[in-house]
């Protein structure tokens, strides 16, 4: 069950790219965001006799997000799955031994950085929340979904300031 929803997650998260990609005031990425939130905060209400489903959905939520963000500035990433992230870092550190780019350092860096950066706070809000908050501790990833569905409020804010000034 949780491929079939993996696999959903993927179509669905294109339909939403294919659909909203020309509206105007929020980007279509952010109606992605809403719904993975939606879904992670029904997981939190979920009995543990529906881990099946809870299982189920947290991977529908995983499909959406690893479709809908698979570059950060530029470069091809994945926000959900480290392992991929940590490769094509070492891949890159190696290829740094060899020419001095630095382009390939700030690459290299960037994948490293967003995986092992909030690595210690998830881990410590992860293990404690468990203990303290059971099954709700999923809203921790709905806290941090929201801060960047608002946080893709003010790049884009940033970008219509730059359009205006170069007018």
């Amino acid at each position: 069950m949780p491929l079939l929803f993996f696999a959903l997650g993927i179509a669905i998260a294109e339909c939403i790219h294919v659909k909203f990609q020309r509206i105007q005031h929020i980007h279509w990425r952010q109606l992605v965001l809403v719904l993975e939130i939606l879904l992670l905060l029904v997981v939190g209400f979920l009995p543990t006799r529906l881990n099946l489903l809870a299982n189920a959905m947290v991977s529908f939520s995983c499909a959406m997000q690893v479709q809908s963000f698979r570059k950060v500035n530029g470069y091809a990433f994945a926000s959900t799955m480290c392992i991929g992230n940590i490769r094509s870092a070492q891949i890159l550190n190696v290829l740094l031994s060899v020419p001095r780019d630095k382009n390939t350092l700030r690459k290299s860096l960037m994948l490293l950085g967003n995986h092992f950066t909030p690595l210690p706070s998830v881990q410590v809000s992860g293990g404690y929340g468990i203990t303290i908050f059971g099954m709700r501790t999923i809203w921790i990833s709905c806290m941090l979904l929201l801060i960047g569905f608002l946080m893709m409020f003010i790049k884009e804010e940033q970008t219509e300031h730059m359009e205006q000034m170069t007018l």
